[in-house]
Parts: C-alpha cells; structure tokens; sequence
C-alpha cells in the first residue's frame, strides 16, 4: 500500500516539474518576442504617401481598414495591399449533409435486439413501446 503512493507521489512531483519548466519555457520564448517587437526599428527613409484604396465590391470600408491595419502591423509599413477579395465557395451541400446525419441517428434500429433487460423472461418489443 504504501509503495503505490510513493509511486503515485512520485508520478505527481514529475509531472508538476515538467509542466513548470514547459510554462518556464514558454514565458521565456514570450519575453523574447515582446521585446523583439518593441524594440525601435531603424527608419529607411520618409514615409511613403498612402495610395488609395482600391474598394472592391461587397467589401465594407471598416473590414479594409481592419485588413490594412493587421497587413501594416504583420509585414510593415512599405507594405501596398493591391487586391481584396473573399474567397468563393459554396456551402449548399453541408446543410443539408448536417440534417441526414442528424436525423439517421435517431432511427430505431431493430437489428440490436432488446434495448431494456427481459422483464419476466419476455423480451420486450421495442417498437411498440411499453405495454402494462
């Protein structure tokens, strides 16, 4: 008995002390990116004049700012986005897909045998439901 909670407390302490070096590692790798990133970086020369956008249809402007915005942040400023466009795609099939799979599921399946245990010896009937 007492040799299976030594192993247990060992198995404990182990796992503890592998996940707090993991969570060690990851807040070292976190500060060095927090730093990289805020570190200044060297200017290359005046700013470029901001071209104007290029609006394409059934695109709203607060979706091309918010797109500029994480373009500009990721890559850069000398960045010039020249296209937005939403990839095309339909999706009619999976609705429909969804439902068969739902309603397949709650069929009764009669090749199972009996759902309930025998009451009395007598193997209920599951398609008539319970009878007194």
């Amino acid at each position: 008995m007492l040799d299976n909670l030594e192993l247990i407390g060992t198995g404990f302490t182990v796992v503890l002390m592998v996940l707090a070096a993991l969570w060690g590692m990851s807040a070292l790798v976190g500060r060095a990116f927090t730093r990289a990133a805020a570190a200044p970086k060297p200017a290359v020369g005046p700013p470029a004049p901001a071209p104007a956008p290029v609006v394409a249809p059934g695109v709203p402007p607060h979706h091309l700012v918010a797109i500029a915005a994480a373009v500009a942040e990721t890559l850069g400023a000398g960045v010039r986005i020249t296209r937005v466009a939403a990839p095309g795609h339909k999706v009619e099939g999976w609705p429909m897909e969804g439902r068969i799979e739902t309603f397949t599921a709650h069929r009764i399946r009669t090749d199972w045998g009996p759902t309930r245990p025998t009451l009395g010896g007598e193997t209920p009937d599951i398609l008539r439901g319970h009878q007194p």
